[in-house]
């Protein structure tokens, strides 16, 4: 668990470009944008070597490492902790608040999924048209049957 949750913090601040030592606030700016829509944010996150980042709040994200790496994190109030990943690694990372560093000799790069809402619940499947012969041959049964009653009556 606190694996995952270094590997989302990791991810997240990865994308952050910076000169060495330097603190970042907001990482949407140093996020490059891959996708977003209603539903969806795909973003690249960059932490080059000696970079930190400010405390920040992140949401609950799927993080593909696209890098082998390792970020430091430190959650508010808590214990700094490392988390070491490799290059083609998948996690999901649940919400959290933390800043992370990069404290490695190298750029560490991942992808950051985030899933912002529900998909619509998909709708009831429409019943097929039905073809003319289908609706007439129908239709003709329904007569034959109902000659049938009428002729059981009248025996």
């Amino acid at each position: 668990m606190i694996r995952i949750l270094s590997i989302a913090f990791v991810l997240a601040l990865a994308s952050l470009p910076a000169a060495a030592q330097s603190v970042r606030n907001g990482s949407a700016e140093a996020a490059r944008a891959l996708l977003e829509n209603s539903q969806i944010k795909v973003r690249e996150w960059r932490l080059k070597p000696g970079e930190r980042t400010g405390t920040q709040n992140y949401p609950n994200s799927f993080v593909y490492a696209l890098t082998d790496g390792a970020l430091v994190f430190t959650p508010p109030g808590r214990t700094p902790y490392e988390l070491s990943f490799k290059a083609g690694e998948a996690l999901w990372l649940p919400s959290q608040s933390t800043a992370a560093a990069n404290e490695t000799g190298k750029e560490v790069r991942t992808l950051v999924v985030e899933i912002k809402e529900k998909a619509p619940a998909a709708g009831k499947p429409k019943a097929k048209a039905k073809s003319k012969a289908q609706a007439a041959g129908k239709q003709a049964k329904k007569t034959a049957q109902s000659k049938d009653a009428g002729n059981s009556k009248k025996q």
